[in-house]
């Protein structure tokens, strides 16, 4: 058998799918065990977007799209962005993708290869670094400190920028750390992006799911050099539909379709017309999920302020907490992929590691999972890293 192609050797599976995969693999097995892990929202998508799916069914809107996405949801989507940015986006500058990782993926794809430089804060979501090292480039990593909330500052990234600089992503909020980015310091780094004639990747799937201050989006500072970069899946309960968007100038937009047309053609005809109902239908349902979220949120600030030795900071934003779990790290385990592995075979509660993350000493916890789940997921860990005192 012929060799893999060198590229599947340089990157790494993702580690929020391995942690996934391994609490099945448990549970197959019968062991009950409570799963903290998910980026996903618990919730069952709202009866307005299903009944929109239902009818695109009946009316046999089930075969090919345009390999950008239909019109009328790449118009609502640069609709939106105007009505809320005061930009002047049009259907031209919108590509729909098969969820946001796909549109991420394309813009590595049209704009990264050998020799470039992206500038990535740490803590970032597992697929950025991967995706960039797939094009070839090389990710230069911006560190963020978890003592000032892992905030990203301008100056910060100022430092790393070489004539080989390409692009910056910025996730805000950030997912695993749930840190937002202030308005100050974003318009600071768009405007470093224009100056030195590079990209800003603006990652804002968790947009709407913010417990301190209003959102901010790069888009309302630049438009021909933001790129920003959004789905429906956290927002209205849809990770399954696979429905994502990237808001761009047109000549970039037009290449990613490019290259999606020769991908997965376009995103899937009843997932558009789903999408389209969630943004145009009633929200009630995204605030109703904010309030949960923010319920749950006090819930498991209150619960991990009684494990002696855990540092942590309140998240303004997203549906994760970052502790810092070093203080339980000894002879048996040396880092957070040991500690998760050791609470999820000796203690039954999954937890992703901060390693995938770009942080060995925190773990993410995602408290978008039932209050159930997560009182008998915080008794379990609670008692799994107080056994190791």
């Amino acid at each position: 058998m012929s060799s893999f192609a060198a590229r599947v050797n340089s990157i790494t599976p993702s580690a929020t799918m391995a942690v996934k995969r391994a609490a099945e693999e448990l549970k197959r097995r019968g062991v009950d065990v409570i799963d903290l892990g998910p980026g996903e929202p618990d919730f069952s998508t709202p009866e307005h977007i299903k009944e929109a799916a239902r009818q695109a069914l009946a009316q046999n809107f089930t075969k090919y799209t345009a390999d950008s996405g239909i019109i009328e949801l790449r118009e609502t989507i640069a609709y939106r962005y105007n009505q809320n940015y005061k930009t002047d986006y049009t259907a031209e500058n919108i590509l729909v993708t098969s969820g946001a990782k796909q549109a991420l993926y394309h813009i590595s794809e049209a704009l990264f290869e050998t020799g470039d430089e992206v500038l990535l804060p740490v803590p970032y979501w597992v697929s950025y670094p991967e995706q960039i090292k797939l094009m070839g480039a090389t990710p230069v990593l911006i560190q963020t400190h978890a003592h000032e909330g892992f905030r990203l500052r301008a100056e910060t990234v100022a430092a790393q920028i070489t004539p080989r600089t390409k692009a910056i992503i910025v996730n805000s909020p950030n997912n695993p750390s749930g840190a937002t980015i202030e308005r100050s310091e974003l318009k600071k780094i768009v405007e470093l992006a224009v100056k030195h004639r590079l990209w800003l990747i603006y990652d804002e799937c968790y947009e709407k799911f913010l417990y301190e201050g209003a959102h901010v989006s790069a888009a309302e500072f630049d438009t021909q050099h933001v790129i920003t970069v959004s789905s429906v899946s956290k927002t209205y309960a849809m990770t399954g539909w696979r429905l994502g968007w990237a808001v761009a100038p047109k000549e970039l937009i037009q290449a990613m379709a490019k290259l999606q047309s020769h991908s997965t053609s376009h995103p899937t005809s009843i997932s558009q017309h789903a999408a389209l109902a969630a943004l145009t239908g009633d929200q009630s349902c995204v605030s109703a999920m904010l309030s949960e979220y923010r319920r749950r949120r006090g819930f498991l600030l209150g619960e991990l302020a009684q494990i002696k030795g855990l540092k942590y900071s309140a998240p303004p934003g997203a549906f994760y907490l970052f502790p810092d779990v070093s203080r339980f790290f000894n002879r048996e385990i040396h880092n957070s992929s040991e500690l998760a592995r050791y609470l999820l075979e000796r203690a039954q509660v999954a937890v992703v590691p901060g390693t995938g993350f770009g942080v060995e000493e925190c773990i993410r916890i995602s408290y978008a999972t039932s209050g159930e789940q997560l009182r008998e997921g915080l008794k379990r860990l609670r008692e799994g890293l107080q056994n190791l005192c």
